[in-house]
């Protein structure tokens, strides 16, 4: 595993076996959604190498307009995780923490983020 996929994966709140994800995610958006609400499951399949050229290239953009669009507005993004295919393992981790990470990694703001790649 190369470092960049190492710090995307250690933002994990949660893992499962790949092999029972309809379960896991199942679950997970009832935990995070709470009492009123389900929480919404962004899937992920990480590719076997340059995961960070991916992630900002590919991922990013249509994550934020995606985030954006329901109403789950950048930084907080509420009620969305990342449910992460890596290998044989399904990582949770919260939305806010992965547009965190690749805002730091673009060098670009939630608001920047947002002017490039939410809805028009």
């Amino acid at each position: 595993m190369d470092a960049d996929t190492d710090e995307l994966l250690r933002l994990a709140f949660a893992q499962a076996p790949a092999n029972l994800a309809n379960v896991a995610i199942t679950r997970m958006r009832a935990e995070v959604g709470g009492e009123s609400s389900r929480g919404i499951s962004y899937e992920l399949l990480l590719p076997d190498g340059n995961v960070r050229t991916w992630l900002l290239d590919t991922v990013l953009p249509r994550l934020v307009d995606y985030l954006e669009s329901i109403g789950a507005k950048l930084p907080r993004c509420g009620g969305v995780f990342l449910s992460v295919f890596s290998g044989d393992t399904l990582h949770f981790i919260h939305a806010r923490d992965v547009i965190a990470l690749l805002s730091g990694w673009s060098g670009l703001s939630s608001d920047e983020l947002k002017r490039r790649y939410g809805p028009r």
